[in-house]
């Protein structure tokens, strides 16, 4: 059995300063750690020299949780929709070109997913067919909000169809919302952290909406869309969501494909805080269709959330699928991964 972690957020230290004005900038003030992504400033977190940005660590982490193979992904706080488009766009070419070197001198630990400028359609596209063609990686990491382009927005069509046909899929994972909102509209949203307890969950559920309600599933039936942290409340609204596509008058145009085939377009991980929850999910969407999933290295991180998963009531087919055979063929992995344990020369700690 092999553990396959999907929500593994990186932050590459080669990339500081690449998107201009906006930075990013990690580093240590007055014995604070610090990260800042354009007028957003995070204090306290240890981005830099920790397991987020420093591979060796990384890899010793990832074998006391037992996680055997990471897709790693873009930190939300670095999306910069709001920024320049150019500065944008650099930023992600130099942030794939980074995550897809990680890969490649640890292509049986980890795989990566891309980072994409979305406030730019078309460029957006040439990054995906960049990223997969060229790095070889495996899908795209995305938000949900590309300055004031909302998800459902049919100009973001071309994008969607761009995953259909190169058959990867997109991570919808949003960001806080005060690092893409100007800051005249902010509304306090950090206090008590709101934007990251509550906040994402919110999202994520306003996401799913979208990705139905707009009609995006209907119009790219071969589209895949994952939603982590459970994918926010969507799973425990399923019904709700169903009867109001069902028996609200703005539903009439999207009833062509049944609700139930636009729902299993979607898959989640199961990031959700408490095994009774997990359990849920894992029942209500299946074991092939929810993923492992640490926040690994953040705030939230789930240090012990493999043995969460091998107590749950399981059969041992199910019990593989949630851990990583599941992730294993949504992502395309088909690498060998040596299970935490075994030889493997990206173990030892010395190669950067």
């Amino acid at each position: 059995m092999r553990t396959i972690d999907v929500h593994a957020h990186n932050l590459c230290p080669e990339v500081m300063g690449v998107a201009g004005a906006a930075g990013p900038e990690m580093g240590v003030a007055d014995g604070v750690t610090f990260f800042r992504s354009g007028d957003y400033v995070l204090r306290g977190v240890p981005f830099a020299d920790s397991p987020f940005s420093d591979v060796p660590k990384r890899l010793a982490l990832m074998d006391r949780m037992g996680i055997d193979h990471q897709i790693l992904s873009p930190n939300p706080l670095t999306y910069f929709y709001a920024q320049p488009v150019a500065d944008g766009e650099r930023f992600c070419h130099a942030q794939n070109d980074a995550m897809a070197a990680i890969v490649r001198r640890h292509p049986d630990r980890f795989s990566a997913l891309a980072q994409l400028p979305m406030q730019d359609p078309e460029r957006a596209v040439r990054e995906l067919e960049r990223a997969v063609r060229d790095l070889d990686l495996r899908g795209s990491y995305i938000g949900s909000d590309f300055a004031g382009i909302a998800l459902s927005d049919p100009r973001l069509d071309a994008i969607w169809s761009a995953h259909a046909a190169l058959n990867v899929p997109v991570v919808v994972h949003p960001a806080p919302v005060d690092v893409e909102r100007a800051t005249v509209n902010q509304q306090g949203s950090r206090q008590w952290d709101l934007d990251i307890v509550i906040g994402f969950a919110h999202d994520e559920t306003a996401a799913v909406a979208h990705m139905i309600y707009g009609g995006v599933l209907a119009r790219h039936p071969r589209l895949r869309v994952h939603i982590p942290h459970g994918g926010g409340t969507a799973p425990y609204l399923r019904g709700r969501m169903a009867t109001a596509l069902g028996r609200r008058q703005w539903g009439k145009a999207l009833r062509e494909r049944p609700f139930d085939e636009l729902w299993a377009q979607l898959s989640f991980d199961c990031l959700v805080g408490t095994p009774a929850a997990m359990q849920f999910l894992i029942a209500s969407e299946g074991p092939s269709r929810v993923m492992l999933g640490t926040n690994f290295a953040g705030w939230d991180q789930e240090d012990a959330i493999v043995a969460q998963v091998n107590s749950l009531p399981l059969s041992a087919e199910q019990r593989a699928a949630v851990l990583g055979a599941t992730a294993a063929s949504y992502f395309g992995i088909a690498r060998s991964v040596h299970p935490v344990g075994e030889a493997s020369a990206s173990r030892d700690p010395s190669i950067p």
